[in-house]
């Protein structure tokens, strides 16, 4: 009578002795297939476009926009967003948060001109960064922009470069607080330091600048709610000290990024989704010291917001194509994908949620998914459960809108397409890349030149 269950029980254990990677996944654990993007078959999109692609969405971008000034602004009504413009430089994404009423926060005069060329006035462009060359930092200064001054080098240029200014320049200060670790504490001043009382000092004390605000960057994609808390209460602090001895007004307290998307993060148990905090969680411990000394202010300052990750990850996917399937045995069997880390650099610290586009039954697996560059390391997901996989099939990647596009590059395959999509409207944004697009700016020495490379579209003689 105990035959059956015995077999059973031998079975179970067989199985569960097996490597992950030969073990068959839970049905549980089979993921829903995901054939449209916003009112788009990913099929058109394909037929249109071409694999891989890039897509992002508009009225999500809008959307996550709108939720989280309005989270803050429901408890700080002097709340406004900068748009970080180095998490994803596309001008289309810019435009778009710049229609909603955003500013631009830059940190080179490169994505400075970005801004400029969009129209973007400079007293709605905040410039921050560990670098400014004299000719940014001049310019900036006449069109009003708003500079955070980073360093105590680059305070004596500004104090110099001041001394020319046709009027007074409204400047902040940036500072860093140990709240985490390893701590953020490659810019800005101490907070807790003299050195950074006496840099206020200086700055109020000079004729052509006004310091205006302070600025603290907690650090990147952190869900830990407290860390900004901290982190207000720590500016608040440094400005109500400054404002009784120095006399000068905070206009602006701004808090930076790094706010935390459903993106799960390398060897981190629990999912992004289940750990990233609400705008209303950001919100709540953000304004909280705010609240508790507004009337202590001179005025109620303006708290100022320069998100990046937290705006435009979740409104972008790449479609992908399965190129080949290797099925080692005993191993791991892996898929040849058609994106790699040069367009996807996110996947070296982030498990991308992978969707098949479609699902007729096959049998789940264990699936390591790798791009298509001569690379070793050119792996998009380790270890994921996905339908059976055979070549010509079609994956989506989720959440890929932060910093994938800012930090991609052209290493043995070109840029694809990417495209905006907005309701039943689908546009380019950025074309796919040709050989030109990389080549151009070579230029081949005059004694290496040969008949052969005389013919070259794309090899010029260098002077």
């Amino acid at each position: 009578m105990s035959r059956p269950r015995t077999t059973k029980v031998r079975d179970v254990v067989k199985e569960l002795m097996q490597p992950l990677a030969t073990r068959t996944p839970h049905p549980s654990r089979r993921p829903p297939a995901v054939d449209r993007i916003g009112a788009h078959t990913v099929k058109s999109l394909l037929s249109r476009f071409g694999s891989p692609l890039c897509v992002f969405d508009e009225d999500r971008l809008r959307l996550a926009y709108r939720n989280m000034l309005g989270a803050f602004r429901a408890l700080w009504p002097k709340t406004r967003i900068a748009w970080s413009v180095k998490t994803n430089w596309l001008s289309s994404i810019a435009a778009v948060l710049r229609s909603e009423g955003a500013l631009g926060e830059v940190v080179s005069g490169f994505e400075y001109g970005i801004c400029r060329d969009l129209g973007i006035p400079g007293k709605d462009i905040i410039f921050n960064g560990p670098w400014k060359s004299d000719a940014e930092l001049k310019q900036a200064f006449r069109e009003e922009a708003w500079v955070n001054i980073d360093s105590h080098d680059e305070l004596e240029r500004v104090l110099k470069l001041a001394n020319g200014l046709k009027k007074p320049a409204k400047i902040g200060l940036r500072v860093n607080v140990k709240l985490n670790y390893p701590p953020w504490d490659k810019f800005g001043f101490r907070v807790d330091e003299s050195v950074t009382f006496e840099a206020a000092r200086r700055i109020t004390g000079h004729k052509k600048l006004i310091l205006a605000g302070l600025h603290l960057h907690v650090g990147t994609y952190v869900p830990d709610v407290s860390i900004y808390r901290q982190g207000m209460e720590a500016l608040v602090g440094l400005a109500l000290r400054l404002e009784a001895e120095l006399g000068c007004t905070i206009e602006s307290l701004d808090m930076g990024g790094g706010y935390a998307t459903r993106n799960t993060l390398r060897g981190v148990m629990l999912p992004g989704a289940a750990t990233a905090p609400a705008y209303e969680d950001y919100a709540l411990a953000v304004t909280a010291p705010l609240l508790a000394h507004e009337k202590r202010f001179k005025r109620p300052p303006t708290l100022t917001l320069e998100p990046g990750r937290g705006l435009i990850d979740e409104a972008a996917k790449f479609i992908s194509t399965v190129l080949a399937v290797k099925r080692p045995e005993g191993s791991q069997q892996t898929a040849i994908l058609d994106v790699g880390v040069h367009i996807l650099p996110t996947a070296y610290w982030y498990e991308h949620e992978v969707s098949p586009v479609r699902d007729d039954g096959r049998p789940l697996g264990h699936w390591r998914l790798a791009g298509n560059l001569c690379m070793q390391i050119d792996v998009i997901r380790e270890e994921v459960v996905l339908p059976e996989l055979e070549p010509g099939d079609r994956l989506v990647i989720h959440d890929v809108g932060a910093y994938n596009f800012s930090q991609s590059m052209q290493f043995i395959q070109l840029r694809p397409n990417y495209v905006m999509i907005r309701g039943k409207e689908a546009h380019i944004i950025r074309r796919a890349e040709v050989p030109a697009d990389a080549r151009g700016p070579e230029m081949l020495p005059r004694h290496l030149v040969s008949e052969e490379s005389r013919t070259s579209a794309l090899l010029r003689p260098a002077d």
